[in-house]
């Protein structure tokens, strides 16, 4: 019996369901890699022998790495759930069959009182579309049955069952579905949209990439229009690279976004932007990224490369060492300000440089400040995947602070060097710039501590419209130096 000559009336007496993008918004799979990698990273060698011997073999070496990974923090598809919940509530046996390796998707049924079996791949057999059919076949025998599925690879299944369920977020593809089968099921599930894709590259966090034009403004070349067109192309270098180093730490720190109370929404770790499609497309733009790079010049290149070390750096390791993590931050910002300087050919003065490191240190520091102080919150005690507890939130607090009044002190010498007066003709003035940073340090933390600042420090700044009037304030103060 097919799925388009039953009726719904006649259920069937069980309920098999798909796991990877049916109950689960997500991928085992991939889930089970990115876990093996993030503990070893010698795992990406043997992922093609592994793989030459078979897809069921890859997944149970990535399974038998796994244990460790947090199964019940999965992003559920809520649809599916309450739609299983509901079969087993009218009597229907329910169970899962996966093409994932069987030990996974038993850890998985594990997180349901509702589940009474379960159907995977072992090592040898990839139980997939109609190897998953015969695999059903042989433990229901004659029994009817229904199948959850996702995929095109579930035809094969969806042809010998008994009622068919799509879960799709496609309406092209559920209309394939239903084109075939009048009298199936559709259940939905968040769709992957322009909006997602765009959050999942993380445009927003472009903005931090003016920096690049920081050297250009501060030696006075406001009519450089070459500089401005390469400033430009180095900053979209920077935000190309930063976008798939941003995809990388997604994947790397699943675990950890999903136990945030904000971060858990994110597109790869809510299961809305598909994993295969993040790994997908971090290379790809890592390659665009050095093609503008080289485009430029092949200094720049080699400073976005330290950029790219640094920062993967960051995602796979140093982001756990407490304080390296602050301190690194600092510098991936800095050198944004040095690679706009190579790119358009300005020379960097020293004192930006010190005054860009203390400067974002401090908001470094500001951003674990108010992490620790969303944990403090939640009466916990420790960061996941950083090396912070909440008992460090004060002494972060000083340390950021003691780096921003630092900062306006670097600004202070900068007035009384010989460099400032080769460029101004009144550097005098520029005094009245530090009381405004020391303002604007202090009003990041004040409001770090009363708990406003909740995304990077310096994005909330590029949000704020006091720090705009603080800048525009600032661009004046300057130009009356200037005349």
């Amino acid at each position: 019996m097919h799925g388009e000559s039953l009726k719904r009336s006649e259920k069937p007496s069980v309920v098999c369901a798909d796991v990877d993008g049916s109950i689960i918004a997500t991928d085992l799979l991939y889930e089970s890699l990115l876990f093996a990698i993030k503990q070893d990273m010698w795992v990406l060698f043997f992922v093609p022998f592994w793989l030459l011997r078979g897809r069921a073999h890859l997944k149970q070496q990535l399974a038998e790495r796994s244990a460790g990974l947090s199964i019940d923090l999965l992003p559920m598809n809520a649809s599916v759930v309450s739609y299983l919940r509901a079969a087993a509530e009218s009597g229907q046996r329910v169970m899962l069959a996966s093409a994932s390796d069987a030990r996974l998707v038993e850890r998985l049924a594990d997180q349901f009182d509702f589940v009474s079996g379960v159907i995977g791949s072992n090592g040898t057999l990839n139980r997939k579309g109609s190897a998953k059919a015969t695999a059903i076949r042989e433990v229901l025998g004659d029994a009817s049955w229904e199948y959850i599925g996702d995929s095109s690879a579930d035809f094969e299944v969806w042809r010998e069952a008994a009622q068919v369920v799509c879960v799709s977020s496609s309406p092209q593809f559920a209309a394939r579905v239903k084109s075939r089968y009048p009298n199936a099921v559709i259940l939905e599930k968040a769709p992957c949209t322009y909006k997602v894709f765009l959050r999942a590259l993380r445009v927003h966090q472009w903005m931090k990439n003016i920096l690049v034009f920081a050297p250009l403004v501060l030696a006075h070349q406001l009519f450089n229009a070459q500089g401005w067109l390469v400033a430009g192309a180095a900053a979209l270098a920077f935000s190309l690279c930063a976008s798939g180093v941003y995809l990388l730490n997604d994947l790397l720190d699943l675990e950890a976004d999903r136990r945030h109370p904000r971060k858990k929404s994110r597109p790869c770790a809510s299961g809305v932007f598909p994993l295969s499609n993040a790994l997908t497309l971090a290379p790809l733009l890592f390659v665009a990224a050095f093609g503008v790079a080289f485009a430029i010049q092949p200094q720049f290149t080699i400073v976005l490369g330290i950029y790219l070390i640094l920062t993967s750096a960051y995602s796979y390791r140093l982001k756990a060492l407490a304080l390296v993590d602050v301190i690194l931050l600092a510098i991936l910002y800095t050198i944004r300000i040095v690679g706009g300087g190579i790119a358009t050919g300005v020379h960097l003065s020293q004192w930006l440089l010190g005054l860009s490191m203390f400067i974002f240190f401090s908001l470094a520091c500001v951003k674990r400040f108010s992490e620790l102080l969303v944990l403090q919150q939640r009466k916990e005690h420790r960061t996941w995947g950083r090396g912070y507890a909440v008992s460090d939130m004060e002494q972060v607090a000083s340390f950021g602070t003691a780096s921003g009044y630092i900062a306006v002190l670097v600004l202070a010498l900068y007035v009384s060097g010989k460099e400032v007066a080769e460029l101004y003709a009144n550097p005098a003035v520029i005094w009245m710039a530090c009381p405004l940073l020391l303002y604007w340090i202090s009003r990041i933390w004040l409001l770090a501590r009363r708990g406003f600042v909740h995304d990077d420090p310096l994005v909330f700044a590029l949000k704020d419209k006091v720090t705009y009037a603080v800048a525009a304030i600032g661009a004046l103060i300057f130009l009356g130096a200037k005349w």
